[in-house]
């Protein structure tokens, strides 16, 4: 590469902003749902079960923000 091509790696679109944001929010609406239903689940199921359950929401959450790093670098 010489120094007077542009490197447009690492940049995040626009359009990867946006829908970033709109699940972020939509993630944060339906968590006060998503975590009472867990509460209710967990009663029934065994530790490790309830514990992988409740992880669900905040897994998401990392997989969307590593999904829009590596957008961002391709």
């Amino acid at each position: 590469m010489t120094a007077l091509q542009s490197d447009d790696r690492g940049r995040v679109q626009y359009v990867d902003v946006v829908l970033t944001f709109a699940t972020l929010v939509s993630f944060g609406a339906v968590a006060p749902w998503v975590y009472n239903a867990i509460s209710m689940g967990r009663t029934v199921l065994d530790p490790l079960s309830g514990t992988l359950l409740a992880l669900g929401l905040p897994m998401m959450v990392i997989a969307l923000i590593v999904s829009v790093g590596v957008s961002g670098r391709t």
